[in-house]
């Protein structure tokens, strides 16, 4: 039901997504859905809203967002999260990058698993650091962490943390318990912080599910820095709310002393839509999930059909397709020929790191009405 869309209202709706190519060109790159916001947390925000209280909140009480993201935290992944332990963003990017400041210092290398998130590569070098690639490797079953390698780059004596995103954008891998025994191991033997980014903590696809890096052991819990949000996992993203926690002795006290007025005041907006997702739209969110796993099936079935060139691996999370086009012969940027010739936007892999050349990342979180026709403009671009 969620995913029967009005296409002329997707098109038409305000927003960087539709709104940098205009409504004639498909778009499918930047992590938004075009599914609606759950109804609860609308009618929250209406609630909210026609209340009048947009003025300044109490910070000397309990924190409602705080108390349900521990609720969500050990209900949905068996994490136990003290609220005390939690510092209030604005997102997920701000997140990771004040604890790049906080905890490492500049001209230090900081490692990732590439391909990356692009800001990933602009948060790390634009306060000094270096980006220090670690690249998943690929194999018939999808992508793994390469920890001999990750181990290799870590030996470095200015490497001093490594960043995870569990699960992975773009690739979609779902880090499991000895992936992250692993992680843990290597960062205990290097001295590294771990900061993971876990922001797609609710859209991993049966049988699997995720495990926050944090919750893995006590050792990690020493060794982590996390931030996530509910924003991905309601279409929330303009209401800017996140959460950057640490429960280790020795950076918890580190993201505890980031100054509160140089993350700013928190919207209560965000607030409120956050707690209702969490507490009153998981049914909504149960659906979201079984009409994604859907949408990531279909889409190989289209790519078979039209572009079976393509090499695509369904992701075991996220709602984003990690497409290899290289034998398309459309260069080392085939979302540039996808919009000029079929006007669908896609993200260009480049941005994603060299690893990146002759992908693209493929949003489908929409109607598969709207994942035909992207998939049908992809194979018009190639005159078919």
């Amino acid at each position: 039901m969620i995913f029967d869309l009005d296409s002329d209202r997707v098109r038409h709706r305000p927003g960087i997504k539709w709104g940098r190519q205009g409504p004639d060109v498909a778009a499918a790159w930047v992590a938004d859905m075009d599914l609606e916001m759950p109804a609860p947390v609308l009618a929250a925000l209406r609630e909210r809203i026609d209340s009048g209280g947009l003025g300044y909140d109490f910070y000397d009480q309990p924190i409602p967002v705080l108390d349900v993201f521990a609720k969500r935290m050990g209900e949905a992944f068996g994490w136990q999260v003290d609220s005390s332990d939690t510092v209030r963003v604005h997102d997920v990017i701000q997140g990771l990058e004040l604890a790049i400041t906080a905890c490492t210092k500049p001209g230090e290398g900081i490692i990732f698993q590439t391909p990356a998130y692009p800001p990933f590569f602009s948060s790390v070098e634009g306060h000094g650091r270096r980006v220090v690639a670690n690249p998943l490797v690929r194999h018939d079953a999808g992508w793994r962490l390469d920890v001999d390698h990750l181990d290799a780059v870590a030996a470095a004596p200015d490497v001093t943390a490594v960043i995870v995103c569990q699960p992975h954008n773009p690739c979609g891998v779902v880090l499991d318990a000895d992936d992250i025994e692993a992680l843990i191991d290597v960062a205990e033997r290097r001295d590294l912080v771990v900061i993971s980014d876990e922001i797609h903590c609710d859209l991993v696809y049966p049988p699997m599910r995720h495990l926050p890096v944090a919750s893995a052991s006590d050792l990690a819990a020493q060794r982590t820095v996390t931030v996530t949000a509910a924003t991905k996992s309601f279409n929330m993203a303009g209401l800017r709310m996140a959460f950057l926690h640490s429960a280790s002795a020795r950076y918890g006290p580190v993201v505890q002393a980031i100054p509160k007025r140089l993350i700013g005041g928190i919207g209560i907006l965000g607030q409120v839509a956050t707690v209702a997702g969490w507490t009153e739209a998981l049914d909504w969110l149960d659906e979201l999930v079984t009409g994604l796993d859907h949408n990531r099936h279909l889409l190989a079935e289209l790519l078979a059909e039209r572009l079976p060139e393509v090499r695509y691996r369904p992701p075991d999370a996220t709602y984003l397709a990690w497409l290899d086009c290289r034998e398309l012969g459309l260069g080392d940027d085939p979302a540039a020929a996808f919009l000029e010739h079929g006007k669908v936007y896609l993200n260009s892999g480049l941005d994603f790191g060299p690893e990146g050349a002759g992908h693209v990342r493929l949003n489908f979180a929409t109607s598969p009405q709207m994942l035909d026709e992207i998939t049908a403009r992809m194979a018009e671009a190639l005159g078919r």
